[in-house]
């Protein structure tokens, strides 16, 4: 009976522990265009992916994002590893287009990775090839929002280094079933020994 109950926890174990993100490297990628400090690699795909998986919102009407360019994503993922260091991960990058003569405008991009109180640095790749950070107004679960004055491309940098609620939460699963194991392990001596 005890080694039934054993299994059974430890395939209870086993199956919680299946859920636990994998943290693989990234694997080469002959359109690399840069890699940043976490070793997040961005590739033309990734850079096509950005344009499809983020959407603008503005009071501005006709602006539009578009893809940036090989080149100034590489400045904007240097610039991204030197401001916020070890843990940069580019949430999102797209270059904001609007109609000549815009001034000073809010833009929300929506991005379905962002988070509550995350610590979110946006970073604007000015014509002149100098990078600026944008004041960041807001960040909620799946936007932020910031103002801008001139208009190019832009990335949306995460401070990686504090887990992801998901990821803390199964990690806190993990550890309440390991120790329901060694309770069922201790039980079952003290039962034996009776």
């Amino acid at each position: 009976m005890r080694k039934k109950i054993f299994a059974l926890l430890s395939a209870a174990v086993l199956s919680v522990a299946m859920t636990v993100t994998a943290f693989a490297a990234p694997s080469p990628s002959a359109d690399k265009v840069a890699t940043t400090t976490s070793g997040q690699v961005i590739s033309k795909a990734t850079l096509t992916e950005f344009v499809s998986n983020t959407k603008l919102e503005t009071s501005v009407s006709g602006a539009k994002i578009e893809t940036v360019a090989d080149k100034d994503a590489a400045s904007l993922v240097k610039a991204a590893n030197e401001t916020v260091g070890s843990n940069a991960t580019v949430a999102t990058m797209v270059d904001i287009d609007v109609p000549q003569g815009t001034g000073s405008a809010e833009f929300t991009l929506k991005v379905s990775s962002l988070v509550a109180g995350q610590s979110v640095t946006v970073l604007h790749l000015k014509k002149d090839g100098t990078v600026e950070k944008l004041p960041v107004s807001s960040v909620k679960n799946g936007s932020v929002t910031f103002t801008m004055t001139s208009y190019s491309p832009v990335a949306v940098i995460v401070d990686a280094a504090a887990p992801k609620t998901a990821e803390a939460n199964t990690m806190v699963i993990m550890i309440i079933a390991m120790a329901g194991v060694a309770g069922a392990v201790v039980c079952g001596r003290k039962f034996a020994r009776n």
